[in-house]
């Protein structure tokens, strides 16, 4: 995946209105971008996608809004004034698919709700995503939402005992919520191929957090009818998953064996500690998780971690590395993956940018586009919309249109 790529692309053809901002909706739309779609960012003069202003920068370009942003093209429409709404509804005539996450109502009150932009586009699919959801007691009064705030009332907040405030855990929801409304819009892609009918599709940062319990949800759902227990989990839930070395820490996953404690200790020269009485069973190893894990612990600070991995993997236990960002950046596997890739950007230079976590092996993803300068391609639409070169510059004149400097 280099920035001269120059293959044929599963989403070619594709045009995308881009009305989303910050992280959960352009991190999807980004993988759709990649895949050779033709995604239009459609941004508010003067001000656009509020991540551009929030950096660190590198020349006045943001890395974050760099990286949500490659192979899109910005558009900078002032949708406040009549020819600005004009304009929108000539982009939604010839569009595919509009994505955006702001929260209810806003896109109604500016003309581009779902319910009139259908009328222009029937076969339009049209995709939202927001903080809490369709409707409902949060939606209705207009909350604001965000990645935290989905977090702390999905559940993903972690106990840290008593008297201390809890911490958030697991990834951005923000992120899992753009995945999913990338899946969404394809499967409303395919749905219209089959019928030629386009939807509406959304999803929310709740619901997404939610859903991510996938796990042991249903565990906690139904707890009370549990009749019998886990076949297995009880030495993970006992064991830490993280040990300090003598160079950084590793991870233990002490699973997919008929005795995980007994592999992990005598791959260590332990002994088997299953057959030592306080570790016995695996309710006796939670009972005594304590003792069980000063013991790991004191023998896990002798070796490096890549010793303990080079002795601990021939024996099937499984474990990693704990990289810091940098270190996985530089990760022999992440780099075999493309996970990093390099753009040329005209003003901040070379940047490394994330690459695309979804191979297409037959229609791989490409580098053609930089990340835009806010309203970089506002004349380049406006004429592939059929405006001639005297009305574009008569919108810019009148602030309809915001173009790059």
């Amino acid at each position: 995946m280099t920035q001269t790529d120059h293959q044929s692309a599963a989403l070619e053809g594709l045009k995308i209105l881009d009305f989303s901002h910050v992280y959960q909706g352009p991190v999807g739309t980004q993988i759709l971008a990649d895949y050779g779609a033709d995604v239009i960012k459609v941004e508010r003069p003067g001000v656009g996608d509020w991540s551009r202003s929030w950096g660190p920068f590198v020349k006045g370009v943001s890395l974050p809004f760099a990286n949500l942003n490659r192979n899109k093209r910005s558009v900078a429409v002032n949708l406040k004034s009549p020819e600005g709404k004009a304009f929108a509804y000539k982009l939604v005539e010839e569009a595919d698919v509009i994505v955006h996450n702001f929260r209810k109502g806003v896109m109604e009150k500016n003309g581009l709700g779902y319910e009139e932009v259908k009328k222009i586009n029937p076969s339009i699919v049209y995709a939202w995503s927001s903080g809490w959801g369709d409707s409902g007691p949060y939606a209705d009064r207009g909350r604001a939402g965000h990645d935290m705030m989905a977090r702390a009332e999905g559940g993903w907040f972690i106990d840290m005992g008593e008297g201390k405030a809890p911490i958030p855990g697991g990834v951005s929801i923000d992120y899992c919520a753009g995945l999913n409304l990338m899946n969404a819009i394809m499967m409303a892609l395919f749905h219209r191929g089959k019928t030629g009918k386009g939807q509406l599709v959304s999803t929310d940062l709740l619901s997404v957090a939610f859903h991510a319990h996938a796990w042991e949800g249903a565990v906690e759902l139904n707890a009370e009818k549990i009749d019998t227990p886990a076949a297995v989990g009880g030495t993970e839930a006992a064991i830490l998953k993280a040990f300090v070395t003598t160079d950084g820490a590793i991870e233990i996953s002490p699973v997919f064996s008929d005795n995980a404690l007994r592999d992990i200790s005598v791959a260590m020269d332990l002994g088997d500690l299953s057959e030592d009485e306080r570790f016995a069973t695996e309710e006796l190893q939670i009972e005594n998780s304590k003792a069980l894990n000063e013991i790991l612990a004191e023998r896990f600070r002798d070796r490096t971690t890549a010793e303990w991995m080079e002795v601990l993997e021939p024996k099937g236990v499984l474990c990693a590395r704990i990289n810091s960002f940098d270190e996985a950046a530089n990760d022999p596997q992440v780099v075999q993956n493309k996970m990093v890739v390099e753009m040329e950007h005209h003003n901040a230079g070379k940047l490394n940018l994330l690459g695309t976590p979804v191979r297409l092996h037959g229609t791989p993803p490409t580098l053609r586009q930089a990340p835009p300068d806010l309203g970089e391609h506002s004349r380049e639409v406006a004429r592939e919309l059929g405006f001639t070169d005297e009305e574009i510059e008569q919108f810019v004149a009148n602030g309809v249109l915001g173009v790059s400097s």
